[in-house]
């Protein structure tokens, strides 16, 4: 018989089968090898959450993206670990190869325990080099503020008292708190000075703050923070418009700005381009931005601006200095000349009112061979100092700094870090995980309900009857 006829018969058409079925089995293996080659070389995850819950911050990413040296964070736990811990801990191992995830039952491994000053678990233990930070909570707020711990080191910040500025210590809605809260997070130690009893800026200063004061500085209260700036030392100033009309001026303080080429104008924001329902012309919107990298980070978010005045910078530069713009209105948007809280029509007074755009924040630094000692933790190099100005001390107040849809704390904090040259840094901060939920009335509950209960069960008998009587 002919191999073609025996192909033909029963026996061949088996031989052929077989054949298939090996050679799809085998194509199938195949395919399964190389998709788990390509997902072991090629890891990528996609996170469809609406609040981005398993995904990293930029600020996070921006870290991990720089590392210079190795990582270890040690996550103290029971035999039943948390698999949401676990999958937190997986963004960050997954995000660079230089960051070693190791999980530590301490009933196994006392000597380890004992070593980090493990006493409750769960617990999370940075590592790097010769420091460890243990972190404040599981989530990546606690973990990334505790890797810039051990990476950055600790440094000093000291807000000026005296003049009514705002209290870091209150809890208040105009208090300072949570700034305080989320510089210490990030491994700045907070203090105060009152300048006119020392008359100098303290020798481990590395930004000096300046919150809104409602009274001038003294002359020598100025002349140490303008030699503290210009032998290297960093300064954060952050003024409100006046509407009290007779409220003291800070004179003293808009002079030392004028020695940076920098004009305090004696006016209120307005920029209607932006408004916010049920609030009054003095909270503006900002969303332009300049190119410091303060606010590279903020391109395409908005920053509140409550009560704020506008800067203008020199036309004509000044030796060892320079200064640029942060923060911008549209426009549309004006500075209301000699504003006062008795004035009844806000609007724009062609001849009298500054146009838009106009400058609510301004960034710059300082080259020279200044007199005094800001110390061996001045980041800055001998005779090079910085100092942002921005035009409203609420920007960073409890009642503000942490709304949600607004960037004033990453505005905030990227000034500090930009002022304590920490440029690697500033970066868009993780948000706190937004709860979500299902709002129903209840007459959709009642649907709901009903045709869970009755609907379902309902088409299941129904759809059985169909097929019985088909196959009747």
């Amino acid at each position: 018989m002919a191999w073609k006829d025996r192909i033909a018969g029963r026996s061949g058409q088996q031989v052929l089968t077989g054949a298939n079925f090996a050679l799809y089995t085998f194509i199938v293996i195949a395919l399964i090898v190389l998709v788990n080659w390509f997902v072991n070389n090629h890891d990528h995850r996609w996170d469809m959450t609406p609040n981005k819950k398993y995904s990293l911050s930029e600020q996070s990413h921006k870290i991990l993206k720089g590392l210079k040296q190795d990582v270890t964070i040690y996550a103290f736990e029971g035999p039943r670990g948390s698999g949401e811990l676990r999958d937190v801990l997986g963004m960050y191992s997954a995000a660079s190869n230089r960051v070693k995830v190791k999980y530590v039952d301490p009933n196994r491994q006392p000597a380890l325990a004992k070593e980090f000053g493990v006493r409750t678990i769960p617990l999370i233990v940075v590592s790097a080099g010769e420091r460890h930070m243990e972190a404040q909570g599981e989530n990546e707020e606690g973990i990334t503020n505790a890797l810039i711990h051990v990476l950055t080191g600790q440094k000093s910040i000291y807000f000026t008292q005296g003049h009514g500025e705002h209290d870091p210590g209150s809890s208040e809605d105009m208090g300072y708190s949570s700034a305080k809260q989320q510089m210490g997070n990030e491994n700045f130690q907070v203090n105060t000075v009152n300048l006119a009893e020392k008359n100098v800026v303290p020798s481990d200063c590395t930004v000096l703050i300046i919150a809104g004061p409602q009274k001038d500085f003294l002359t020598q209260e100025v002349d140490a923070i303008r030699k503290y700036v210009a032998a290297g030392g960093r300064v954060l100033v952050l003024l409100d418009a006046l509407a009290d009309p007779h409220a003291e001026k800070p004179e003293n303080l808009e002079k030392l700005l004028a020695d940076w080429n920098v004009t305090v104008q004696a006016d209120l924001v307005i920029d209607p381009s932006v408004s916010i329902m049920g609030a009054g012309p003095g909270l503006t919107v900002v969303r332009k931005y300049g190119t410091n990298p303060i606010v590279k980070p903020l391109a395409g978010s908005m920053t509140l601006f409550p009560m704020a005045r506008s800067f203008e910078i020199g036309k004509e530069s000044k030796p060892g200095v320079t200064d640029e713009w942060l923060c911008q209105t549209s426009d549309e948007g004006y500075g209301v000349a000699d504003f006062n809280a008795k004035m009844q029509d806000v609007t724009f007074r062609e001849g009298k009112d500054l146009k838009g755009p106009i400058n609510v924040a301004i960034a710059g630094t300082v080259s020279g061979a200044g007199e005094g000692n800001p110390g061996p933790s001045t980041p800055g190099k001998s005779g090079e100092g910085r100092f942002v100005a921005i035009g409203t001390s609420a920007l960073a107040a409890n009642a503000y700094l942490h709304v949600r849809q607004f960037s004033n704390l990453d505005l905030f904090m990227g000034s500090i870090d930009w002022l304590a040259s920490q440029e690697d840094l500033i970066s868009i901060r993780p948000q706190p995980p937004e709860s979500q939920h299902l709002s129903m009335t209840s007459e959709q509950l009642r649907r709901v309900l009903v045709l869970g209960v009755l609907g379902v069960p309902l088409l299941i008998v129904l759809a059985g009857v169909l097929v019985w009587w088909e196959r009747r």
